[in-house]
């Protein structure tokens, strides 16, 4: 696997001639000469340049933005526990009785690490479950989000990178925990449920302070509480002229033209965004960067020309299919090939959906 020189290091050193970035059709910039000092009269790096030309110049707010939808005050004080029961279709006493209740095992990541589940109990899984139907399925995340969304799926996160000239791909550290009980509290509030009902909200959707992995509601509260951040990631890839989504911890970006600054902005743009947050990007081995003459993945899937499985798993199922068909030992059974071989059939009609 080819990586290109860590393109988050300071790169004021790289512009003895700064440029401004000015934007032209579609999904691409050029660079233009300027000057080299600011109005001040003090040298100016290119990230400066770049920073005042993305709007990262603002002073920051003085605590972490919760990363929610914009909402209006309400005057009244939000629905109550007894209006949260009715809505669950529960009585109210045993909402506030349940105890939240997980049991913790592991299961191995892609890289061979463990990855700490935490299940919740069948009574607790039944009632995250209503919630999730009942108050959760209805409310908006951002549209760049396309992870434990309904009508999306890893191939239709694939095909918005299709033919960029540089895939670029991100991906947060510890999500669910990082995910933390108050920005999640805060949510339920700014939805319409008073303190009350939105701490109740919190005690069963969290666990240790933060999302949980393994319940039924964190994928979608993780998406609906940061709805503010990746309204923020898709402005700054609409400054650079690139597509953006987020598959839960995956980020991509891509652009239609391969400039090192532009790849180099997207980065520590997108660091200094998440940290807002309270989120932390891999700075090494989950940092990747794609040409267009190397195989460009997006959750897993190449998108070059168009979204495929990558040839090598293609050519691995077609040699498990012939050993299969010629009644030969294979690596798979017969059941585990039309998993695959339905996979392919999602992939070929999504990726043909607009």
């Amino acid at each position: 696997m080819i990586r290109q020189p860590d393109p988050t290091g300071s790169i004021e050193s790289w512009s003895t001639v700064s440029h401004t970035v000015a934007k032209q059709g579609g999904r691409g910039f050029t660079l233009a000469p300027a000057s080299s000092h600011s109005a001040q009269g003090r040298p100016v790096g290119l990230w400066d340049a770049l920073r005042s030309l993305l709007g990262f110049n603002a002073r920051r707010p003085a605590r972490p933005d919760p990363g929610l939808p914009a909402t209006r005050a309400m005057a009244e004080p939000g629905r109550d526990t007894g209006q949260l029961a009715q809505r669950l279709g529960v009585p109210l006493g045993y909402l506030e009785t349940i105890q939240p209740q997980y049991r913790t095992f592991t299961i191995p990541k892609w890289s061979g690490a463990p990855r700490t589940i935490l299940a919740p109990q069948d009574d607790l899984k039944q009632l995250q479950r209503t919630i999730l139907r009942r108050l959760l399925g209805r409310l908006a995340s951002h549209r760049a989000v396309t992870g434990f969304e309904r009508g999306h799926s890893i191939v239709t996160n694939a095909r918005v990178h299709i033919g960029a000239a540089v895939v670029i791909r991100m991906d947060l550290k510890d999500f669910f925990p990082t995910t933390k009980a108050a920005r999640v509290g805060e949510y339920f509030r700014l939805i319409g449920w008073n303190d009350e009902a939105a701490a109740l909200l919190m005690r069963l959707c969290t666990h240790g302070g933060s999302l949980p992995q393994g319940a039924p509601t964190s994928p979608r509260l993780s998406n609906l509480v940061n709805y503010r951040m990746d309204a923020r990631l898709a402005a700054l890839a609409a400054k650079l002229g690139a597509a953006y989504t987020r598959y839960a911890d995956d980020i991509t970006f891509s652009l239609g033209q391969d400039c090192r600054w532009l790849a180099a902005a997207a980065i520590r743009g997108t660091k200094a965004i998440v940290a807002d947050y309270g989120y932390t990007l891999h700075q090494k081995r989950k940092l990747i960067i794609r040409r267009r003459h190397q195989s460009q993945r997006v959750t897993g899937l190449v998108v070059n020309e168009r979204v495929a499985l990558p040839r090598s798993t293609r050519r691995r199922l077609r040699a498990i299919r012939h050993c299969l068909d010629t009644g030969r030992p294979a690596t798979l059974t017969a059941s585990q090939l039309a998993g695959w071989d339905a996979l392919e059939h999602m992939i070929r009609t999504q990726s043909r959906s607009e």
